[in-house]
């Protein structure tokens, strides 16, 4: 199915395009652990300590507005049913998850035990690929530096990615 009739059949008017990263190391192993458990995750190690609704006002200045819209984002912008566009690189597509509540959890032990990010939401994966099979854009999508970003309709990124097959 065509990722626009999947949107267009969830009545969404917007979905989030997400990098898998850790400063580009252990991906395939962070990649395995959200398929297998179903999340997605965000985290800035060392400075987003503790849950975002908590920590926000004390970090912003650190962080900087690109790190604090992001958690913004991801803490509070992203709802139950949203989907988002798992990326590795700028034109490798790992899977497409679809958020399974309103509400992001903190969970500090996931990067204490080295195996996740620390901020997490719930997905149920709509697509999901093995790490080494993406599925490959034509072009890479330039301009997608940020962890996480929205996608709304207006944007010039909705005709690229509405037409790829999930």
């Amino acid at each position: 199915m065509e990722f626009g009739k999947l949107l267009l059949n969830n009545n969404r008017d917007h979905f989030f395009i997400m990098h898998l990263s850790y400063n580009g190391k252990n991906k395939t192993k962070l990649w395995n652990y959200a398929v297998k458990n179903n999340l997605i995750g965000l985290d800035v190690p060392g400075i987003v300590i503790d849950d975002w609704s908590v920590i926000r006002e004390r970090v912003m200045n650190e962080l900087g507005t690109g790190w604090t819209r992001q958690f913004d984002y991801f803490c509070d912008g992203i709802g139950k049913g949203d989907f988002i566009i798992i990326f590795d690189g700028m034109s490798s597509i790992l899977g497409v998850a679809k958020t399974k509540t309103a509400n992001h959890r903190f969970d500090r032990t996931l990067s204490q035990r080295k195996v996740f990010f620390d901020h997490i939401r719930d997905v149920e994966w709509v697509r999901k690929n093995e790490f080494d099979r993406p599925i490959k854009l034509g072009k890479p999508l330039y301009g997608f530096s940020n962890t996480l970003t929205p996608v709304p309709r207006n944007s010039p990124r909705w005709p690229i990615l509405t037409e790829i097959d999930i």
